[in-house]
């Protein structure tokens, strides 16, 4: 953070938009200048993220003295507000997809968490995740969708002046997220993969605390789809995750759901720990599962339900296979 003067004055942005959570302020007292830094720039400098795709950002300011104050930009380069004078924690992150991120605890700078919607159907086969069968010891996890893209972060010691002149306040997000790659190579009976597959990973961390810097401790399962690439033998999906909880490291399983026609469905279960927790750099994690072979699988499979709502698929009874997957 930086604090300097210069004479670049643009419109006011100081009305609350959250990614799913209404959130309002005390309006400043025109009336008492001494108290307002009436004229600060906000610039998002993206020296840490140089690829960001992100769209708008919101920025919340935190202080001993008012309650939380937050303001919405609709792009990525900043805007001018208006705030209190003195003493400021700014926690700031990317608002492209409020309506899959949500926010909690927005009172306090360590306490604010992004977490993401439960998952009520498994897309790829149009599963309903109600009933399905959980890898050992997640059976009780949330299962949430995984996050999309999320740049933010925060910065303290923030002092604003009392003044109309203006002043500058600089700030540097970076990705909280991270990317993860399930691969199924040397997959049997590929050519029966005619259908998106449907599959979990579990105890991820369910949130992360941009005002701290790190992910929650709670552990979810995250829901997520396989392609076939019936040339290679394979299967690969990407996506990304808010990483490990925090604290001591705990056991992953990736789970493999498919549903066959007559109301059965194998489901195959993969202990991937050593793979998430040994990973090189816990930012890019890359699982590797050679061997799956899959059932022979019936020419038209279950229609997905449409994204507006829709009967999903029941599953009677599933056939459990385990697999342990070294590094």
């Amino acid at each position: 953070m930086k604090l300097m003067f210069d004479k670049l004055s643009v419109v006011l942005l100081s009305f609350p938009v959250l990614l799913s959570v209404g959130c309002t302020h005390k309006d400043l007292n025109d009336d008492a200048p001494t108290t307002i830094a009436n004229n600060v720039e906000v610039v998002f400098d993206w020296s840490k993220a140089p690829d960001t795709k992100a769209s708008s950002m919101v920025l919340y300011l935190y202080s001993d003295h008012h309650e939380v104050m937050n303001y919405w930009f609709n792009n990525n380069k900043g805007g001018t507000i208006k705030s209190y004078s003195g003493k400021h924690t700014a926690v700031f992150h990317s608002n492209d997809d409020p309506y899959l991120h949500h926010l909690r605890n927005l009172d306090s700078h360590e306490g604010i968490e992004i977490y993401t919607d439960e998952s009520g159907v498994l897309v790829g086969q149009g599963i309903s995740t109600r009933g399905i069968p959980r890898a050992e010891g997640a059976e009780d996890e949330p299962l949430r969708v995984t996050p999309t893209m999320i740049y933010g972060g925060q910065e303290r010691d923030i002092n604003f002046k009392a003044s109309g002149l203006p002043q500058t306040l600089t700030l540097y997000p970076e990705e909280l997220v991270c990317h993860y790659t399930v691969e199924f190579v040397e997959v049997e009976n590929i050519q029966s993969a005619d259908l998106r597959i449907d599959a979990t990973i579990s105890s991820l961390a369910g949130g992360y605390f941009p005002g701290q810097m790190r992910t929650s401790a709670e552990a979810v399962s995250h829901t997520f789809t396989l392609e076939a690439d019936i040339e290679n033998n394979s299967m690969r999906s990407e996506f990304l995750t808010f990483g490990v909880p925090d604290g001591e490291n705990r056991s992953h399983k990736i789970c493999v759901y498919i549903a066959l026609r007559n109301r059965t469905g194998n489901f195959y279960t993969f202990d991937v720990s050593d793979q998430v927790n040994q990973a090189e750099d816990p930012k890019n994690v890359t699982i590797r599962i050679p061997g799956l072979k899959l059932p022979e699988l019936p020419p038209e499979p279950p229609t997905p339900p449409e994204e507006s709502g829709g009967v999903s698929v029941e599953v009677d009874t599933w056939e459990t296979i385990h697999f342990d997957v070294k590094v």
